[in-house]
């Protein structure tokens, strides 16, 4: 039950407030979680901070848990993801905020013998053109190949960071309260409208009518890249029947801290009901 808040504002001022009314990668694992038979070591997002022009070279370890050489095959792939949970990976090179073409990377296939680890170097290049500014990012894939079919694979994603420019934006979207599995969740909707990826810190606090804090539900840190947007699920069953004020927090640090303001009215374990639609301009 996704309600589209489009009217709700941003402002350019140090705190966004934004009001609305409720009643009631898969790729991307932790690191060193295996494929079939390749593990990659480390992490699997690699955020560099850079200066136009500058280069940085790192490299990314594998190790062949099988008894048996695995054969690899390492490609690239641009990435973008929703906050409904729907993740895209086209082609390199043809999203936006692309960075593919500043990666060269080395080897593209490599065989790893049995127990043993291998390496795929890959340095990053930043143009000089002062028109990038803010946040770019691809992926590198590794995927395992079986008798030239391709297997399991991974994405350990590259984002580079152009050095003090760009900005956050950051809008919420949509923020609905439903019944899962008999708990009550309040579920927000973000998006990051800048070109500079965001790092929230996020968390929900509850007042009663009177004006007392009765909670703090803390949703923790999550990044969010340009033009993708997250969603964030905070369990509030813990709240008696009732009316509530709160107001759901994203602080990125310094003057970009964003807040939605929400009204809950909980009036039981039913479903939750969509809020009124917004008043369009």
């Amino acid at each position: 039950m996704n309600d589209n808040f489009s009217d709700i504002p941003h402002s350019t001022g140090a705190f966004r407030l934004a009001r609305t009314i409720i009643l009631l990668f898969c790729m991307m694992l932790a690191a060193r979680h295996g494929m079939a038979n390749i593990v990659v070591i480390g992490d699997l997002v690699r955020d560099y901070t850079l200066k136009p022009g500058q280069t940085h070279e790192a490299f990314i370890e594998l190790e062949n848990r099988n008894p048996v050489a695995r054969q690899v095959r390492v490609y690239q792939s641009d990435y973008k993801y929703l906050a409904n949970g729907e993740s895209f990976f086209p082609a390199p090179n043809t999203m936006e905020r692309t960075n593919a073409g500043w990666i060269t990377f080395s080897p593209k296939t490599l065989t790893i013998p049995p127990m043993q680890k291998a390496m795929i170097r890959y340095l990053i290049r930043t143009p000089r053109d002062p028109d990038y500014i803010g946040t770019f990012w691809s992926i590198i894939m590794i995927q395992e190949m079986q008798d030239r079919t391709p297997g399991n694979r991974y994405g350990v994603q590259i984002v580079t960071q152009l050095h003090n420019t760009g900005k956050i934006g950051l809008e919420f979207t949509s923020a609905t309260v439903v019944n899962k599995s008999g708990q009550r969740i309040l579920t927000v909707d973000i998006e990051n409208r800048g070109n500079r990826m965001a790092r929230p810190e996020m968390w929900l606090e509850v007042y009663n009518n009177a004006g007392q804090k009765v909670g703090r539900f803390v949703s923790g840190q999550h990044a969010v890249l340009p033009g993708c947007g997250i969603r964030r699920e905070i369990d509030i069953s813990s709240l008696p029947k009732g009316s509530y004020n709160s107001l759901f927090i994203a602080d990125c640090g310094g003057k970009d801290v964003y807040g939605l303001e929400i009204k809950l009215v909980l009036e039981g374990e039913t479903d939750a009901k969509p809020a009124p639609p917004p008043v369009k301009n």
